[in-house]
């Protein structure tokens, strides 16, 4: 992730700052079991997923208007998730993790991984 500004913050600064980094946290969450053991949807996952990572589109759109309100520049910040995505590391959102912490972490980011990898991979073509 970016690093966070170190000056103080205005509420409305403090506010987009919180929107980003829940997105963020949201891509590790557990999707919804039949039981609804957790309190995310595949779906959400997707959506906070599409918002960090899109190029064009609403999401993109929203994501870098978010961005300029703090001073980032949210195709930068679109560029390092897909990087992530692709194998370079992903920070823990917690700025002291616990080893187990951090094990479920691992864990998460493959199941991530593997979750974005299926929705980019490459679709057969129709035959003709």
């Amino acid at each position: 992730m970016m690093d966070l500004p170190d000056a103080p913050q205005t509420p409305e600064a403090t506010l987009v700052t919180a929107i980003l980094m829940q997105a963020y946290r949201d891509l590790f969450l557990t999707v919804t079991d039949e039981s609804g053991a957790t309190f995310t949807s595949r779906s959400e996952r997707d959506q906070a997923m599409t918002f960090l990572t899109e190029r064009t589109g609403a999401m993109a759109r929203h994501r870098n208007a978010l961005c300029s309100l703090i001073g980032w520049n949210g195709d930068v910040l679109a560029t390092s998730v897909r990087a992530m995505m692709e194998g370079a590391p992903f920070p823990h959102p917690s700025l002291d993790p616990t080893p187990a912490t951090l094990k479920r972490h691992a864990v998460a980011v493959e199941r991530l991984r593997e979750r974005w990898h299926a929705l980019h991979a490459p679709r057969p073509r129709a035959a003709a």
